[in-house]
């Protein structure tokens, strides 16, 4: 224990030399603990840090000077995220994995029983265990900042949680909130955790520490807060329900029945999360605290959890691509999109809402008010749901400007082109940008199935023109895909890649070519459900296919999302990029012109909704006519579900090969990142070439052998040969 004196008077400092959790005794005995990792960037919780903090509530037991304590983070925009992830890397099993849970629980339940008044206060990310610490402190008040975050998301790497969250959330918020929390892993604003009581109060951000100070000196005087903070009320029905036993076993019946579903059995966490809840509930802690590590400890050793964090380093990595290192960035502060559609007013409204003064410009003002309006609905949504406050929504919609003209474009630091996908267009609008803008700003291209490269041509300082290709919609889709071209320069890219970053977006370089990486390798899964049509009995059958695979929806489902239209001509795109290996299925044609001569009625391959989902009768006369037609024989009998499987799955691996061999991604595990996270492939599968890897290339190669046979189209490629 060292005393040194400072500006505030004198104070005394326990753990010195500490490597987080850094206190100070000041006046009045309030112990500030400023949380600050100094080998990290962030707060994260290791084994070695938790032993740490022990030590510290050891001090704190035992100095008798300690009147309270406040836990605030050193790290901006960051409380503590959660555990340290990587030591999961060096685990050598679930046993020693359950042992890190005790720990945890133990550590956390010290802080919990402490004799001092104890509060965290929050500011910045506050996850999984971050989370789990601050339930542990008497009171807990956070902060209205756009990044502080509460929630637990654990599931979402194969896991629970495991240092008393399964515990304690339920006897904050009650079981019913706290289910779907822990289930699906969703976070809570400052705003959303107050109106929950998982915080007891929200302050605004430089209020935090003054106004934790001033609890703990009401605490320390009148021996309570009871009278600072008024919980909110819980529905009566929830309470009711938490309350009878049959009424609570049939919520956790309705919640499994919910997992089931939606993970359709591929996810072992949430279903444990839903046993060691039923264990715990309204039983002594040691109870469920037993039953939490004892399923961290089988979880550990699962399949899926190792490739769900396997996704999750992949997407630490992907946030510092080699190929960028030490490559200066340009700050952006303005920016424009051009086009006030759908896409456009998502991507205007996210960059305005990482605090970018961003001009949405729009040559029809029709279309412009549009777009404002649709960015204001959407903003509105979020306050109400107490996604932001207020005030936080008001500057939002204030640093969105709308324009129809490119006045004060010579300011602007990044342009994202987001019109309608016609070359002509798109070359004539970036020659009037490389006019308006500065040779320093960067242009960026929204476009889903043009070559940037094209979309370049001719136009001043190319070196400067990059794709930013986000996926719809753009505000709750994670991926991007960012384009380099021959001639795009490393600052560039560099810099559009840097502005993902800040948009909270998972990025993939990929290099220019027809469809990029995700819509090329969507294109072979989605034209060969074309050619099964014509050869299944049962046309569901596909689709149920690759949702038992992993996928989030079939191809069928896919297609008609998004548009029957759109798909035929991005088949054509393909055809006409990459030969015959994407001959688009005949009975694409033969939908086209029914739609010609019928417009309504071949609009969707499928119709109706839930059980009552089946083939459109217009499809079904398509299917037919090329059937009569002798323009395809069908090879071989009727698919097994397991061919239908086969054909959608392989040639995406095929085509991934392909990809790595012409350099369009630098690794496979590129792809993984992409197509988990832009497309939804079963996570659980790791991605493509993950799961070809744990099936193995050469039975894929075999396999695609036999069924090229009167399907030349499915021939292995001689890159995946050379795996």
């Amino acid at each position: 224990m060292t005393t040194v004196v400072a500006d505030i008077g004198e104070t005394t400092t326990l753990l010195p030399g500490a490597m987080m959790w850094h206190a100070e005794l000041c006046g009045g005995g309030i112990l500030k603990v400023r949380i600050d990792r100094r080998d990290k960037s962030v707060n994260a919780l290791s084994k070695s840090m938790l032993e740490e903090l022990e030590r510290l509530i050891a001090e704190i037991r035992r100095d008798t000077g300690v009147r309270g304590v406040m836990f605030l983070s050193g790290k901006p925009g960051s409380f503590i995220v959660g555990a340290d992830v990587t030591e999961m890397k060096t685990m050598t099993g679930g046993a020693e994995a359950a042992e890190l849970s005790k720990l945890g629980q133990r550590v956390f339940e010290l802080l919990e029983t402490l004799h001092v008044p104890t509060v965290a206060l929050i500011s910045g990310a506050c996850l999984g265990g971050g989370l789990e610490f601050a339930m542990s402190c008497r009171y807990r008040i956070a902060d209205d900042h756009a990044k502080t975050l509460l929630g637990l998301p654990e599931v979402k790497l194969g896991l629970i949680p495991g240092w008393g969250g399964t515990v304690r959330l339920p006897k904050l918020v009650g079981l019913i909130e706290a289910l779907p929390m822990i289930l699906s892993g969703r976070m809570l604003s400052g705003r959303q955790a107050r109106s929950k009581g998982l915080v007891h109060d929200l302050v605004p951000v430089e209020a935090l520490p003054f106004v934790g100070e001033d609890l703990l000196r009401a605490v320390i005087k009148l021996g309570t807060a009871s009278t600072l903070f008024q919980r909110p009320k819980r529905p009566s029905i929830a309470r009711l329900t938490e309350s009878i036993p049959p009424l609570r076993n049939f919520a956790f019946r309705k919640a499994e029945g919910k997992v089931r579903h939606e993970t359709k059995g591929n996810y072992p966490a949430p279903l444990a999360a839903i046993e060691v809840l039923r264990a715990g509930f309204r039983q002594p802690p040691s109870i469920g605290f037993a039953a939490e590590s004892a399923a961290i400890g089988r979880l550990a050793d699962a399949p899926v959890t190792r490739e769900c964090l396997r996704l999750f380093f992949l997407q630490e990595d992907a946030k510092k691509p080699v190929e960028l290192a030490d490559i200066p960035t340009k700050p952006i502060s303005n920016a424009a999109i051009l086009g006030a559609g759908a896409m456009g007013a998502g991507i205007a409204l996210l960059m305005a809402q990482k605090g970018i003064w961003t001009r949405l410009k729009d040559l029809n003002p029709e279309f412009l008010a549009n777009g404002i309006a649709t960015a204001r609905k959407w903003v509105t949504s979020d306050v109400q749901r107490k996604k932001m406050t207020p005030l936080q929504a008001s500057d939002t919609l204030d640093r969105l400007r709308p324009t129809t003209d490119f006045s004060g474009f010579k300011q602007i630091d990044l342009v994202i082109e987001a019109i309608v996908e016609s070359l002509p267009i798109k070359q004539q609008v970036f020659r009037e940008l490389a006019e308006a803008t500065a040779p320093t700003t960067v242009l960026a291209t929204n476009t889903s199935s043009l070559l940037v490269t094209e979309i370049a041509d001719g136009v001043p300082h190319p070196e400067r023109i990059v794709g930013l290709h986000f996926f719809n919609p753009p505000l709750q889709m994670p991926l991007v895909e960012v384009i380099r071209t021959d001639q795009t320069s490393p600052a560039a890219l560099a810099t559009a890649f840097a502005l993902t970053q800040r948009l909270g977006k998972t990025a993939v370089i990929v290099k220019d070519c027809p469809g990029f990486l995700v819509n090329r390798l969507l294109a072979p899964y989605m034209n060969e459900a074309g050619w099964l049509l014509l050869e299944v009995s049962d046309p569901l059958e596909i689709d149920r296919a690759a949702v038992a695979f992993g996928l989030p929806m079939g191809p069928l489902e896919l297609t008609d999302l998004v548009g029957l239209e759109v798909a035929q001509h991005v088949a054509a795109n393909m055809h006409a990029a990459y030969g015959e290996r994407m001959l688009p299925a005949p009975l694409w044609a033969a939908l086209k012109e029914l739609a010609t001569n019928d417009p309504k009625a071949a609009k969707s391959l499928l119709i109706g909704k839930g059980s009552k989902k089946k083939l459109n009768p217009a499809v079904r006369r398509a299917i037919d006519k090329v059937r009569q037609s002798g323009v395809y024989s069908v090879p071989g009998g009727t698919p097994t579900r397991e061919e239908l499987t086969q054909r959608m799955i392989f040639p995406i691996i095929n085509e991934a090969a392909r990809c790595l061999a012409e350099g369009i991604v630098s690794k496979p595990e590129d792809i993984d990142l992409a197509m988990v996270f832009g497309t939804g492939f079963a996570p659980f599968r790791g991605g493509p070439m993950r799961y070809a890897e744990s099936l193995g290339f050469a039975k894929i190669v075999e396999i695609l052998e036999k069924l090229a046979n009167g399907r030349p189209r499915l021939a292995p490629s001689d890159a995946l040969k050379k795996f």
